[in-house]
């Protein structure tokens, strides 16, 4: 059998160093025990020890490359927290603006708000509207822009007034263009004369409004 065949050698191999050894004086002998015995430990350490250290080494490698790993989607998770509340707050924002819109499902029904505001406010304020005129709508992204033309009758003091009341309205209001024709004054006249005042007023309303 080959493994008897093994052992016997090993046998043979290990008498014959023995015989080897006693031939020896006792300070060589211990010599060679002693270059036997490192020869063992040098080999122990490449094949058990430098092993396992380079190992460990790898260990060490793969857990500082998790931490960093680790690190870097914690980072990513902060980010996304940010990134989720931003959009909330953008969110909040644009749902309050739009809330300041004029009503209706097109730009018809817009238009006759945006009228009747400008009506009540010109009466509030003792001015004259003499005329209006629905301007073509202009689109702007997913809104559309719905503007008025007025023609009004006003003094200095009242279209102050007025365009006060214009911007701080509780809808989104804007004045694209506004003209005053104002008569020549000489001084010591009244400064109450009447203006004649062309305006447009915008508001806006979101595309494709359900009724």
């Amino acid at each position: 059998m080959p493994i008897n065949s093994s052992i016997s050698k090993l046998k043979q191999n290990f008498k014959a160093w023995n015989r080897a050894l006693e031939r020896l004086s006792p300070p060589h002998r211990r010599l060679v025990w002693l270059l036997g015995g490192g020869l063992l430990l040098i080999l122990f350490y490449l094949a058990v020890v430098n092993p396992l250290l380079s190992l460990e080494d790898s260990w060490n490698q793969e857990l500082v490359s998790r931490s960093k790993l680790l690190s870097k989607y914690h980072s990513l998770l902060k980010s996304k927290n940010r990134v989720i509340d931003a959009n909330k707050a953008m969110k909040a924002a644009l749902t309050r603006t739009e809330g300041q819109f004029l009503s209706g499902s097109n730009p018809a029904v817009a238009s006759a708000e945006l009228q009747e505001i400008l009506k009540n406010l010109a009466k509030e304020q003792g001015v004259q509207m003499t005329s209006a005129k629905v301007l073509p709508p202009r689109e702007a992204g997913l809104y559309l822009e719905v503007p008025v033309q007025v023609e009004l009758t006003a003094t200095i003091n009242q279209l102050v007034t007025l365009l006060y009341h214009l911007e701080h309205h509780k809808k989104l209001l804007f004045i694209p263009d506004l003209d005053i024709n104002a008569p020549r004054m000489v001084r010591g006249e009244n400064k109450d004369i009447p203006l004649q005042i062309s305006m447009v007023i915008s508001g806006v309303i979101k595309k494709g409004v359900p009724s």
